[in-house]
């Protein structure tokens, strides 16, 4: 039997590619040599799987070593399986010593797959090679999760982090590499406020951007062309898998990004002042930073710093100095730079945000119209729709007749939020919180019924139709 799963292995692993480099066309067979090494090679390959497959770690383990340690090149998942084995038993045992064995030969995992890559991706299939940097990050991760809490702990898994993130760019970054990392720079924020500060804002940022931008990807796989044949059917099922995927991986690291960093207070005006100060300076004739550091300002609402100020007069220096006009202009330029579809639906949502704070509520609603003019799926701007409609409704009093009215304006809001959470899952935490807060303002069942108002009723306000709900 075990004869028979060892060819078995075999039939799967020697397959050849067409790739390039010292094993390119090679076969397992040349790659783990000949005698009786490799013989116990190929019988702990298909040992060492059973095991894995059964969920028998420590088992695993031994044969897994045999693997590792006599044909480092046989197959490119001897390193993926091991690290799999390990974090499982680092995560399972209680034993120190046993603890420090395996976290040690989880490093070497990834320091002997690093030290061979190019042989490795020389036989491999396009999509099971890999990068230094992939290799790296998740070579951080593993170090922040499991590294013994040394006094150098959080600065070293940070800088193999920020090495592994900068190798492959930032948005190729596995989203439970892009949580340990926030979660890692917010610990290191903590523990060195004042050295770390800008770091963990950036960070931030970083992270914030790639989730959102992932997320904004995952809508624009939604199938609107009309189902007419299987082939429709089908490939709208695939699209809504991987934008289902995406939001799976991708909506929790952005939920915790923003809650570690609005837990922090590391973006308060004053501090974000001093740490820019002097790089503004440096920098002042370089627009393109200029502008980075303001968006920074902005997206933090910073407007009326002392900081803000100078680089709207250095940016715009012919436009009136108005402290809620400085963002706007900001944006406004940066929406008409813009090419984009999903960045210039951000800029005018962020247009939007302005004319609302401003009391516009008219402008406000058309830059929100204008951002679902090209993204459709922008969840936001639906909820900022709904905002307007509520700041729009009137004044409470005693008429049952005007606290009717009145509450149409809810049920409007209702619907907004409604479909901001149809179009865009991401936004549904805060669509639910809006819609919470709106139910207070329907109208009280028992009234309705002496009115003849029945739920669920087509209504009309602000010319367009609600149906009635009731609180």
């Amino acid at each position: 039997m075990r004869k028979y799963l060892v060819l078995c292995v075999l039939a799967c692993v020697s397959l050849t590619v067409s790739a390039q480099g010292k094993y390119a066309g090679t076969t397992i067979y040349d790659r783990v040599g000949s005698g009786e090494d490799s013989i116990a090679v190929l019988s702990a390959i298909t040992l060492y799987r059973e095991e894995l497959k059964a969920k028998n770690y420590a088992e695993a383990y031994s044969q897994w070593l045999t693997v590792f340690n006599k044909a480092p090149l046989a197959q490119g998942r001897t390193y993926t399986d091991g690290a799999i084995i390990l974090q499982q038993l680092l995560y399972s045992t209680q034993d120190e010593a046993k603890k420090k064995e395996y976290f040690d030969m989880l490093m070497k995992v990834y320091d002997q797959r690093l030290a061979n890559l190019d042989d490795l991706n020389s036989f491999a299939t396009a999509k099971s090679q890999t990068t230094r940097g992939n290799i790296l990050t998740r070579k951080a991760s593993d170090y922040f999760s499991y590294a013994p809490n040394t006094a150098d702990k959080l600065e070293t898994a940070y800088k193999m982090f920020r090495e592994g993130i900068n190798d492959m760019g930032v948005n190729e970054v596995q989203s439970y590499v892009l949580y340990n990392f926030i979660v890692c720079s917010d610990a290191r924020y903590k523990s060195n406020p004042t050295e770390a500060r800008e770091d963990f804002i950036n960070d931030y940022l970083t992270v914030k951007e790639v989730c959102e931008n992932l997320l904004e990807q995952a809508k624009e796989y939604a199938f609107t062309d009309s189902i007419a044949t299987q082939e429709d059917s089908i490939q709208a099922a695939e699209l809504e898998a991987k934008a289902a995927k995406i939001v799976e991986q991708y909506q929790p690291t952005f939920l915790k990004c923003e809650e570690l960093f609005y837990a922090s207070d590391a973006a308060n005006c004053s501090d974000l002042d001093k740490i820019y100060a002097a790089k503004v300076e440096a920098n002042k004739e370089d627009r393109t930073y200029l502008k980075q550091v303001l968006n920074v300002l902005s997206n933090f609402e910073c407007d009326s710093s002392a900081l803000y100020t100078k680089i709207f007069d250095v940016l715009y220096p012919k436009k009136e100095k108005k402290v809620s006009g400085g963002s706007l202009d900001f944006y406004l330029e940066e929406y008409a730079e813009e090419t984009g579809a999903s960045r210039k639906a951000k800029l005018a949502v962020s247009i939007a945000q302005m004319y609302y704070k401003q009391g516009r509520l008219g402008d406000c609603e058309k830059w929100c119209r204008t951002a679902l003019s090209h993204v459709p799926s922008y969840g936001n701007a639906y909820l900022m729709i709904a905002n307007c409609i509520v700041r729009k409704a009137p004044g409470a009093n005693q008429n049952v007749d005007h606290m009717f009215n009145r509450s149409l304006y809810f049920c409007l809001a209702i619907d907004k939020c409604n479909r901001a959470k149809a179009v865009d899952p991401a936004c549904a935490s805060q669509a639910n919180r809006q819609i919470a807060s709106y139910r207070s303002n329907l109208f009280p069942r028992s009234e309705a019924f002496m009115m003849g108002k029945k739920e669920g009723m087509k209504c009309t306000i602000l010319g367009e139709t609600t149906t009635l709900k009731l609180h």
